[in-house]
């Protein structure tokens, strides 16, 4: 029964794919006879692509940190630890070009 019900959802799905497709070539030669039609569609339909795109990238670029943190939880003590020792092998050479840590071993360097 199960297996049935699964063909007929596939079938519904082609069928609506089909449909789908015989649309968009009406749409495209209506839109190919009719040169208003097409300033219009130009006016429509290319602005809501640059928002749908602009929407995706902005979605992409905040959900980025997230999957990086569920990725890096997904291995414990395997690439989060690796991850940690490099920040604090970075937050360590920062500091050490901080000027009065610079100057200090100058002096320290100059006084053997």
């Amino acid at each position: 029964m199960h297996l049935e019900q699964d063909v007929e959802l596939a079938g519904t799905a082609v069928a609506g794919g089909l449909r789908a497709v015989e649309v968009g070539a009406v749409v495209l030669v209506g839109l190919l006879i009719c040169p208003p039609l097409a300033i219009l569609a130009v006016v429509v339909v290319v602005p809501l692509l640059v928002i749908a795109v602009v929407l995706a990238v902005l979605g992409a670029v905040l959900a980025t940190p997230y999957l990086v943190v569920q990725h890096f939880r997904g291995h414990p003590g395997g690439h989060l630890s690796v991850l940690t020792h490099r920040l604090r092998a970075a937050g360590r050479a920062l500091a050490d070009l901080a000027p009065h840590r610079i100057h200090a071993a100058a002096r320290e360097a100059h006084s053997r």
